[in-house]
């Protein structure tokens, strides 16, 4: 393969022949060709969550989509249905819920660990949480984590939400938050390192449909110039938001308490409004914690 533009043809070519929902309709493939155009030729690891055809139809459009791109690689795939019709001599199907994270563990400690990973499941927001969170660590130094169809957040019939995006736990969310996870070793609280994971990505790229996060080669260095200055920034953190620390905790540790929150700021302020306009005074806006 000369470069990306010719392997990019050459995954449209495949993908077109095979009637891979990557190439038709959701137009993947040129990012898959950025991201993957240094696997070509050489051997490596591939897993991929789903197989495609949800029990009524073979499925596997991925599966041959990969191992003609690339002929070296191991490619692993797991489903709720059987699909070894489609086991060749590198393509191996596995019976495995990727909500089920003993499952998921137990396999990865028999096949693991993987160059990439790619989520191409149920698109259900807990199967989708449970699999990265459980699997992200599989994924070797240089290696790539791909979450397809996370517009599914959005989306109740997947128990996303479009009214509810920011309350929700999603895959969304986690993408949004990996920005917070690249740049832990920025973060000023101890505390708040400890409310992330720490995947040890160092890269992540979001296009239309499909997110690639990148596993980094070593520990992101901090940009932190001095203990002098890590402690001034941390004493005026404290002085300006100190005392919402408890309610950005709460919401860190469950989105949803942010409705309730929004509900009690909502009552006081019309009850406060209804006060002023009554000429009675009110009894005071009460904290939102209490």
């Amino acid at each position: 393969m000369q470069n990306k533009r010719d392997f990019e043809e050459h995954l449209r070519t495949i993908g077109t022949e095979c009637c891979c929902d990557k190439v038709i309709p959701h137009n993947y493939h040129p990012f898959y060709a950025t991201h993957f155009f240094d696997y070509v030729g050489r051997p490596f690891k591939l897993l991929e969550i789903g197989v495609g055809g949800e029990g009524r139809e073979v499925g596997g459009a991925s599966l041959k989509l990969w191992s003609e791109a690339f002929p070296l690689a191991e490619i692993y795939a797991l489903d709720i249905y059987d699909k070894s019709v489609l086991d060749a001599d590198k393509v191996k199907t596995f019976i495995v819920d990727q909500g089920d994270a003993v499952a998921l563990n137990e396999f990865v400690e028999k096949h693991g660990p993987f160059d990439i990973i790619i989520d191409d499941g149920s698109h259900k927001r807990a199967d989708q949480l449970t699999s990265l969170f459980t699997l992200i660590s599989s994924v070797v130094p240089g290696g790539y984590y791909v979450l397809e169809d996370y517009f599914t957040s959005y989306w109740p019939v997947y128990d996303g939400s479009t009214l509810a995006k920011d309350f929700l736990d999603t895959p969304v969310r986690w993408l949004k938050q990996s920005i917070d996870i690249i740049n832990r070793n920025n973060l000023l609280s101890e505390e708040v390192k400890n409310m992330l994971p720490d995947w040890g990505i160092e890269e992540l790229h979001v296009y239309p449909g499909v997110a690639f996060l990148r596993k980094g080669l070593q520990a992101v260095r901090s940009e932190i110039p001095s203990s002098e200055f890590s402690e001034n920034q941390i004493e005026l953190d404290s002085l300006r938001y100190g005392e919402y620390k408890s309610l950005f905790f709460d919401y860190a540790r469950d989105p949803l308490i942010g409705l309730t929150m929004l509900h009690e700021i909502k009552k006081k302020i019309e009850d406060e409004i209804a006060s002023i306009e009554s000429g009675v005074p009110s009894k005071g806006l009460r904290d939102p914690q209490n």
